[in-house]
């Protein structure tokens, strides 16, 4: 890699993370919105987020959802399954805001404690605490794990300790020489340091060893958890979505063909019917 590419690697780095400080810019219509409930027990069973009859046309006429309602209650964590082209990935990116760089039709109402959000650009569903940690380019290869930190920081915290402890002593190493899994947790380090209220994580497990997938996922419960963070991960595996998630929507062509709780559900029979999998 040489030093320009490096340089120019890093300038793309600072203008495309935003900071803590960036999320608490908020405008005078931002400020309601991202304020957390505070009705004490009922907090946690009132939707958080409110999806309805979420519905996404791509301007070549593809159809990546037809009809999609889900909600996530505060500190919950909910799996949207589905296999490859179920419409999962376009279910996050119309929450996040991100379909309207695509030019996609979409309709429907997307709302956040109430407050609808349907069209909101990515800055201001960020802004409200929403965050996405997509499938692919989750970090830059030519930073460091450091590096990262240091621009998701808050000012002066960019030497806490990472919540993912494995990245603690990775802190030097080139983003682009980690394994599938690190870069996984540093990508999500990089959005936790960002004090999200919904993390919309896509695939996490995608291309990681079964062990690896398992570590991951039992650590990234365990953060959300200790956090408060509520959750909702794509997958396409039954078995990796029911260990992590308390709630699991099945996507089928864009619809959604079966919900409820991951501890009443069967992985194996999930994947036989919906998946076309035997696992």
């Amino acid at each position: 890699m040489t030093e320009k590419t490096e340089k120019t690697e890093k300038q793309d780095m600072e203008r495309t993370v935003v900071t803590p400080d960036a999320s608490r810019d908020r405008g005078p219509d931002d400020t309601a919105d991202s304020a957390a409930p505070n009705d004490g027990a009922d907090s946690r069973s009132r939707p958080l987020l409110e999806v309805e009859h979420l519905q996404v046309v791509y301007p070549n006429g593809a159809r990546g959802v037809q009809d999609v309602s889900l909600t996530v209650r505060e500190a919950e964590i909910v799996a949207v399954l589905g296999r490859n082209g179920a419409g999962k990935t376009s279910i996050l990116r119309g929450i996040a805001g991100f379909l309207r760089s695509e030019h996609a039709a979409v309709a429907g109402r997307v709302a956040l404690s109430g407050h609808d959000i349907s069209g909101a650009t990515p800055m201001r569903t960020f802004r409200r605490g929403v965050m996405l940690v997509p499938e692919r380019d989750k970090v830059f290869s030519a930073l460091t794990v450091a590096d990262h930190l240091r621009l998701a920081a808050r000012p002066g915290g960019g030497k806490d300790p990472c919540a993912f402890p494995a990245l603690d002593r990775l802190r030097q190493s080139k983003a682009g020489l980690l394994s599938g899994g690190e870069r996984q947790m540093l990508a999500l380090e990089v959005a936790w340091r960002n004090d999200p209220r919904l993390l919309l994580v896509d695939e996490a497990s995608l291309g990681l060893a079964p062990i690896a997938v398992k570590s991951l996922m039992e650590q990234l419960r365990v953060i959300a958890r200790e956090r408060g963070t509520a959750l909702i991960a794509v997958e396409q595996d039954a078995s990796v979505a029911l260990r992590l998630a308390d709630r699991v929507y099945v996507i089928d062509r864009g619809e959604t063909v079966w919900e409820g709780l991951s501890s009443q559900a069967s992985a194996a029979e999930l994947a036989r019917q919906y998946l076309g999998t035997a696992r």
